[in-house]
């Protein structure tokens, strides 16, 4: 009898995966760096990445975790990523090292940064870059359960049982460093260590190092100072953008040496801001005043109606110069007049304070009583715990500023002046 032929066996087929799924931690960092940082989403995908391969223990363990040159038009943004990156991690927007690099524009001023051989003048001044100041941000977050270590991502960095603690150091205008630094730093880059001057070897590997500069800013400038700029198409302004990062990488191949610049991880050249980003970077100041006023002699609420929003765009409004116009014509709209309202006692403790723009002239106007006093009370408790807590700099701190705001909100719809609220700034 002729035995069946047995059935051929066939394999498993692989399961299908998908890259582009994150972590959820990921995703919640993400999310708070775009609420922070306005219109550069090239800049903060490559910080998200980088974390990814963190956290799966892929990168590299002889190098930084991440190096990056931020190149682009002043106030877009370069300085701030560093600032809300120091806040996302360790809880602080002041938790990062930074060396000014203008005060490093002679090589003798190098001392500062790697120590004096002992029995030299300054041989007992610990330098800058030394291992104890590096890992200090990162002890601090540990022991007070902020920034990672408030969503179980300690392990990031090695973790509080590592023997390295993670760092975040800010290299700012770069250009303007004596060439010498730029050596130092070939060897950083490349393999994560520094020898101080008293022989101390300096660990980098679980560093992010962050340089700025703004070479090529004649360049740029050229691009952006069209008459027109406000009225140009979408293309044009894609357009500007693309003239823009050619011309930042062409000036800083110009200055750096090849051998420099081949040491990043990531060259990235930030965006022009747009009218629409600044719309946003708007909400975030005005919620930054409500933070501010909680700890002000009279604490008060405040509206920005939207002819007021528009006219401050407009004010501020100016490609060449970023989100650094829009802040001014905050503090000069927005923030003085209050100041001269509360110095007179026009306004007082808990009132809310309307802003708008009518007929070619600045309104201000006010409604008493929004706040009550135990609710004021509350509010400023809880604001001087956070600061005790998270040595806050009076700046807006992202997330924690739309909690507060939120709960702004609530207050006002309590006290039924703007029905739901929903008026005042919470897109931060």
């Amino acid at each position: 009898m002729t035995q069946p032929a047995p059935c051929p066996v066939v394999p498993d087929q692989p399961v299908r995966l998908d890259p582009t799924r994150r972590n959820p931690q990921l995703v919640r960092f993400h999310e708070l760096m775009e609420r922070m940082v306005v219109g550069q989403p090239g800049a903060l995908e490559t910080v998200t990445n980088s974390f990814s391969r963190l956290l799966a223990g892929i990168h590299d363990p002889e190098s930084p975790i991440l190096t990056m040159m931020l190149l682009g038009p002043t106030g877009v943004g370069k300085t701030e990523t560093v600032r809300c990156l120091a806040q996302a991690l360790f809880g602080s927007r002041r938790a990062f090292t930074r060396v000014n690099c203008q005060e490093y524009s002679a090589h003798y001023n190098l001392s500062k940064l790697l120590g004096s051989p002992p029995g030299y003048v300054g041989g007992e001044i610990k330098p800058l870059l030394s291992q104890e100041n590096l890992d200090r941000h990162y002890k601090k977050a540990m022991e007070e359960g902020l920034g990672i270590f408030q969503d179980d991502l300690g392990r990031i960095g090695g973790g509080p049982d590592g023997d390295h603690a993670l760092s975040l150091i800010l290299f700012d205008e770069i250009e303007k460093a004596h060439p010498k630094l730029w050596n130092m730093l070939l060897g950083i880059l490349e393999d994560g260590t520094l020898v101080l001057g008293n022989n101390e070897e300096v660990d980098f590997t679980h560093s992010i190092i962050v340089l700025t500069t703004n070479v090529g800013s004649e360049a740029m400038g050229k691009h952006l100072s069209h008459e027109n700029i406000g009225f140009v198409s979408g293309e044009d302004l894609e357009q500007m953008d693309r003239d823009i990062h050619e011309a930042a990488l062409r000036e800083a191949r110009k200055v750096f040496p090849f051998e420099f610049l081949n040491r990043f991880d990531e060259l990235i050249t930030y965006d022009t801001l747009k009218e629409s980003h600044l719309y946003q970077i708007l909400d975030n100041l005005i919620a930054d005043i409500h933070i501010r006023s909680i700890g002000c002699t009279q604490p008060f609420l405040l509206k920005v109606e939207e002819a007021a929003k528009r006219k401050l765009v407009e004010e501020g409004y100016d490609p060449r110069f970023g989100a650094r116009p829009l802040r001014r014509a905050v503090e000069t709209r927005l923030v003085t007049p209050i100041g001269h309202l509360i110095s007179s006692g026009q306004v007082v403790r808990g009132d809310l304070v309307t802003v708008d723009w009518v007929d070619g002239e600045w309104v201000f106007g006010k409604e008493s009583g929004v706040m009550t006093a135990e609710e004021i009370a509350a509010f400023e408790a809880r604001q001087a715990e956070k600061e005790r807590s998270r040595d806050l700099d009076g700046m807006d701190d992202g997330g924690e500023a739309k909690r507060i705001v939120e709960e702004l909100d609530e207050v006002v719809a309590h006290g039924h002046m703007l029905g739901d609220g929903s008026d005042l700034p919470g897109g931060l």
